[in-house]
């Protein structure tokens, strides 16, 4: 089975706010599910797809503020990892 994010695990992977992650799920600028009791949920792999890609459009301020410190961190953490650091 596929690995999901709930919005709490989605917010502590990408470092983001839960306001900045409602709102791109609000403007539908972040591939996501709604199942029937209203949680809302992400594919793990289309998050990485999405995070990389060129799909999201450039004319959004306040996305490109979003992508740049998700894009930031992640590149922390992977410096962190391939150094063994903690």
């Amino acid at each position: 089975m596929e690995s999901l994010f709930t919005v709490e695990r989605l917010m502590h992977y990408l470092n983001l706010r839960k306001s900045q992650i409602d709102y791109l799920v609000k403007n539908g600028l972040i591939p996501h599910f709604k199942l029937p009791n209203g949680e809302i949920l992400f594919r793990a792999s289309e998050i990485e797809i999405w995070l990389y890609s060129c799909r999201i459009p450039n004319n959004d301020k306040k996305l490109r503020k979003i992508m740049s410190q998700s894009r930031k961190w992640k590149g922390q953490q992977k410096t962190r990892d391939a150094y063994g650091k903690k």
